[in-house]
């Protein structure tokens, strides 16, 4: 195995250990057809940066995971041209308070050279 495998590895064991900094969240596709219950990284917090570089209260809120934990329980992550699409989907993951939300991933980037995605979250209810 080259170390390239071996940072896939280790990125998935890392953040998808509920002992340790994962967390439990439930991705579902745009359409309801198909949900699924994976350990990432989730985190919300309540500080930005506004166009003049001043700090604001604003929500940010964003999970990362291995994509091969979605895909190897047939979970959609990429569209027909190979392509990573997560535009719609909703993922439900527990807040500090301990409280399920539900949000819209608004954007996602991925990291295809150790397979990891991170998904910026939108409010959905």
């Amino acid at each position: 195995m080259g170390l390239v495998d071996t940072a896939k590895g280790d990125w998935q064991r890392f953040t998808s250990n509920p002992d340790e900094f994962g967390v439990s969240m439930t991705l579902e596709t745009p359409a309801g057809s198909h949900t699924e219950t994976i350990v990432g990284l989730a985190t919300k917090h309540h500080i930005g940066i506004d166009t003049d570089g001043d700090l604001v209260n604003t929500k940010n809120a964003h999970i990362s995971f291995s994509e091969k934990l979605l895909t190897d329980v047939g979970y959609p992550v990429r569209d027909g041209s190979g392509e990573v699409n997560l535009e719609s989907h909703k993922v439900t993951v527990k807040d500090s308070t301990g409280l399920d939300k539900k949000y819209l991933i608004r954007e996602w980037f991925q990291d295809e050279t150790v397979g990891f995605i991170v998904c910026i979250l939108g409010d959905y209810e």
